[in-house]
This record gives structure tokens, C-alpha cells and sequence, in this order.
């Protein structure tokens, strides 16, 4: 194996890698979000069961409190509102990473085979050179031995 093709063999190994960590990234990263909005959908459920609830006898101690804790619950569902949404802003960034990542491993993969194309080229045409050079000498030599 050429010092050239080796580098490339290197590359493309390490472009794999690179490849392979960005796609657990970016698997962490959905699994993460989809955890994100699971919790969102859970306390929307909770806030509107407990919205719909009926008061039992109206005191108003106990309006003011359930008005504070659906106050709570309200800014508990958006404030994972916006853990969704910084969830879905980091799987944007792994899927970016990970096809920038997938495009270099491409790039590498086509240099390693462009190399090998150009290797067997240059074997092909020293394999023509020394088939060309051994009939010249031998159409020399048998033209040297007739009278």
C-alpha cells in the first residue's frame, strides 16, 4: 500500500468515526427531545385535567389556591415549552453536524477510489509498457538472428 493510499485509507477510517460519534449524537439528541415533549404533553393533560375538575363547594380560599396552582402548572408547561424547543434546536444542530460529517466521509470514499482508479491506470500502463518493450525486443531479437 502506496504512503498516498494509506492516508487516504486513514481518512477514510477516521471520517467513519467521525461519522458513526455524530450519528449517536444525533440519535442522543432526538431521544432527548422526545423525552422534552413527552414531559410537555404530560403536564398539558395534567393542566387541562385539573382546569376541568369540578370545585366542590366554592370557597374562596380554596379558588385563589387552585387559580395559583393552575398559574404554577401554566408556567411549568411553558417553560417545557421551551425545553422542547431548545431540544429541537440541538437536534438541528447534531443533524447539521452529522451530514457535514456524512458529506466528508463521501468525499473520502471518492478520493480513496479515485486513488485505486489512478493506481490501476499507472499498473496498466506499465504492464502495457513491459508487454510493448518485450515484443519490440523480441521482434528486434528475431530480425537480428535472419540473414
Amino acid at each position: 500500500m502506496s504512503l498516498s493510499r494509506a492516508r487516504l485509507e486513514l481518512l477514510r477510517r477516521v471520517a467513519e468515526r467521525n461519522e458513526d460519534e455524530a450519528l449517536q449524537a444525533l440519535r442522543a439528541a432526538e431521544s432527548r427531545q422526545a423525552e422534552q415533549a413527552a414531559l410537555h404533553d404530560e403536564l398539558a393533560r395534567y393542566l387541562q385535567d385539573y382546569e376541568q375538575r369540578p370545585v366542590g363547594m366554592p370557597n374562596p380560599l380554596l379558588l385563589e389556591n387552585q387559580r395559583q396552582f393552575i398559574a404554577k402548572l401554566d408556567a411549568a408547561l411553558q417553560a417545557q415549552a421551551q425545553a422542547v424547543d431548545a431540544a429541537a434546536q440541538r437536534v438541528a444542530l447534531a443533524r447539521e453536524a452529522w451530514l457535514d460529517t456524512r458529506r466528508a466521509l463521501r468525499v473520502s470514499e471518492l478520493l480513496q477510489d479515485q486513488g485505486a482508479a489512478e493506481e490501476r491506470r499507472l499498473a496498466d500502463r506499465r504492464s502495457q509498457k513491459e508487454t510493448d518493450e518485450f515484443a519490440l525486443n523480441r521482434h528486434l531479437a528475431t530480425g537480428a538472428s535472419r540473414p
